[in-house]
């Protein structure tokens, strides 16, 4: 932490004369800011950079390295890298591109790079990183222009950004809002150190109170979820702006589980079993961390609503509809609120908006309307839409906030100002006090929601892999299963199948099969994934007879729509009946891992689009919050006295079934449909598939 953000000796390798190119920008900014690091230009073509003594190369720097810059192009940045590292630099910040992201000659750059990081010991930060800044000590230690800021004022909030540009973004945007920083870290390429590992570092940091996150895409899982438990612990809320939508697991899919889950949702899904805060606004990115900050004791006792108070109507009235469209309780003024008040005089209405202009805009009335929300136990968050009075006279009705905030101290509801018209000195008045303050309703309505119902991180048991099923997977040489084989794994997790027969692709039809009618007949391919696209599946069959019928018809259907279908053989199974159909799907995200999907509709899943997903595996608790989170699963809830299905057996199977999520072979795995009987009657696995990859997988997947 200490060589990273406050340096004793930095050294800027390829450091121009020329203030304003980008190389000649870190050594103007450390000097503009006074940095206690001594800074060693490194220029072999000059005896003095800016001013400041420089040295040809490294090795006749006097003192010892511990920070620095490289500002070379590629090959030299590499060269330099191993340079650093013979002369004991502890950490490298590479600006220059043409690495992972430019083809073959790029990685193979980059694999040099990490070599040398790896065989010396030497931390890098980057490459494509626009450096490191620490306004709070002058280390500006960057190639963004932004920083050439008079008022690099330091705050309290960390930044990671895998975008260089976007820590300029965040230090202009929140300037002038009032919210500043305790260090910005430029990522880059993220080949060596990656912001997990140095969020790890960083957590302890006594200057940061909260972590702001610009990310692409996620590199390394496990040390950003290591990284959220650490801050966690320590009371520091992550909060994150993603960007990015990986097409690969959609390019891999062949359930219909692939089709309905993008990696972005498994990215969602990700971060919230781990309680990072994802934003789907960016400028939620200044409102929420102080919201959450100032919420983080005050919020254990309190209920999950909102209070809206306003100076103008229609602003209050923007508040309450934006929450009401993300599923928020906005709740007025409680009676033991509105008897505090009425004893100053103050005649609130019985309404969702607490609306104080018919009391009369002033100073008073608005502190006292406050304080007794704020100390009143029946409060959620306040939300204070404030009118023109914000921009014109704040001392009417935004000074009344900090001062009502400051009285009734720690414990009270957390608050939120949102000044409707363009008000941007009460914004920083508010910032200022340590008070969070939006910009635009929707992102006000974006921070309450999130603090309301902030992720906070899942603690799974440790669960074991099923005894002998990595050995039967091992058996299978293809990369999907047919349904029979896909049936035995499933099974073999603990997941109920219909009562079955399998039939030889030669075989007469036995005069008797053996089952209940009705029965469902179904084709055996394993390149036939989709079946009742290929005409490979006949459902309802009520007699011998009907039976021999859809066989032969189904097998001229695949004869015409897939002829070099690898037909095996026909599976029979008897018709079970339920309250519903589900999918049930493990995916495994190229980014994030395995997760687990239910969704609604069964068959018309893809349709329905209604899921709810969980990294895998699950415990029956979490299979139990699945349930309630998606919505066409209300009939089988008891939905208006509808009749229940089975929804503790469906539990059951959700989390049985996501332990084959701890077979790394396994890409995806699918229950579809998943039927759920009455309440008592259990759950069964209709249709299965399961796609293999490395290592066991003998050949590439389909398609």
């Amino acid at each position: 932490m200490e060589v990273l953000l406050r340096p004793k000796t930095v050294a800027l390798i390829g450091a121009s004369n020329d203030a304003g190119k980008v190389s000649g920008r870190p050594l103007a900014f450390l000097k503009a800011n006074n940095t206690g690091a001594r800074i060693f230009p490194v220029n072999p073509n000059r005896s003095e950079v800016q001013g400041v003594p420089a040295f040809a190369s490294l090795s006749e720097i006097p003192e010892r390295i511990e920070h620095a810059y490289i500002l070379l192009s590629s090959d030299a940045a590499v060269d330099a890298v191993a340079e650093c590292a013979a002369a004991g630099v502890r950490v490298v910040t590479v600006l220059a591109d043409g690495f992972a992201e430019a083809g073959v000659k790029g990685q193979a750059r980059q694999k040099r790079l990490l070599e040398i990081a790896n065989t010396s010991g030497i931390r890098v930060v980057g490459p494509n990183s626009m450096g490191v800044a620490n306004p709070g000590n002058g280390f500006i230690c960057t190639t963004n222009a932004a920083f050439a800021n008079d008022d690099l004022a330091p705050g309290r909030y960390g930044v990671l950004s895998q975008s260089g540009s976007i820590i300029g973004t965040l230090l202009s945007r929140g300037a002038v809002r009032g919210v500043f920083y305790s260090f910005f870290v430029s990522l880059g390429n993220e080949a060596d150190l990656d912001l997990g590992e140095i969020g790890q570092v960083l957590v302890d940091d006594e200057n940061t109170d909260a972590f702001v996150l610009f990310m692409e895409t996620i590199r390394n899982p496990e040390a950003i979820a290591a990284f959220a438990k650490a801050a966690h612990e320590r009371g520091k809320p992550i909060i994150v702006y993603k960007l990015g939508r990986s097409a690969l697991s959609e390019e891999l899919a062949v359930s219909h589980t692939g089709a309905i889950v993008g990696s972005d949702a498994a990215a969602d899904c990700f971060f919230r079993h781990h309680g990072i805060q994802r934003v789907d606004l960016f400028e939620t990115l200044f409102e929420l961390p102080g919201l959450l900050i100032s919420s983080m004791s005050a919020m254990a006792e309190r209920p999950k609503s909102a209070t809206v108070v306003t100076t103008t109507g229609g602003g209050g009235a923007m508040i309450v509809d934006r929450l009401g469209a993300l599923g928020i309780d906005v709740v007025g003024v409680s009676e033991q609120a509105r008897a505090k008040v009425s004893g100053d005089g103050i005649d609130l209405t019985d309404s969702r908006l607490v609306d104080v202009t018919l009391a009369g805009t002033n100073y008073d009335t608005m502190k006292t309307v406050l304080k007794a929300l704020i100390e009143d136990p029946a409060s959620g968050i306040i939300v204070v839409a404030v009118g023109s009075s914000a921009q014109f006279f704040p001392e009417l009705a935004v000074h009344p906030i900090v001062d009502a905030v400051k009285e009734i101290g720690p414990g009270g509801a957390p608050v939120i100002g949102f000044p409707v018209p363009d008000a941007p000195e009460a914004i920083r008045l508010l910032s200022r006090e340590g008070i969070a303050a939006a910009r635009t309703a929707e992102s006000c309505a974006e921070a309450v929601a999130r603090c309301l119902h902030q992720a906070h991180p899942v603690s799974t048991p440790k669960f074991e892999p099923v005894a002998g099923l990595s050995q039967a997977l091992g058996e299978h040489n293809r990369a999907v299963l047919n349904e029979v084989d896909a049936g035995r794994i499933i099974e073999a997790l603990g997941v109920v199948r219909p009562t079955q027969l399998v039939l030889d692709k030669s075989e007469a039809l036995p005069r008797d099969i053996g089952l209940n009618f009705p029965v469902v007949a179904k084709i055996i391919a394993d390149d036939l994934p989709h079946k009742t696209e290929a005409g490979a599946v006949t459902l309802n069959i009520c007699d011998r007879i009907s039976l021999q019928a859809a066989i032969g018809g189904m097998l001229e259907s695949v004869a015409r729509s897939a002829p070099d279908a690898n037909i095996e053989g026909i599976l029979l199974q008897e018709m079970v009946a339920g309250r519903a159909e589900v999918m049930l799907g493990v995916t495994r995200d190229p980014a994030v891992g395995a997760t687990i999907t239910l969704a609604a509709g069964g068959t018309l899943a893809e349709i329905y689009a209604d899921f709810s997903m969980r990294l895998a595996p699950v415990d029956v608790e979490q299979a139990r919050n699945m349930i309630d989170e998606v919505r066409g699963l209300a009939i089988v809830r008891g939905y208006r006295n509808l009749p229940r299905g089975d929804t503790e057996a469906l539990a059951e199977t959700i989390s049985s079934f996501s332990r084959i999520a701890l077979e790394t072979a396994v890409q995806e795995a699918e229950i579809n449909p998943l039927i759920i009987g009455a309440e008592g009657e259990g759950c069964f696995a209709v249709d299965g598939l399961i796609r293999l990859g490395d290592p066991l997988s003998k050949q590439a997947p389909p398609g």
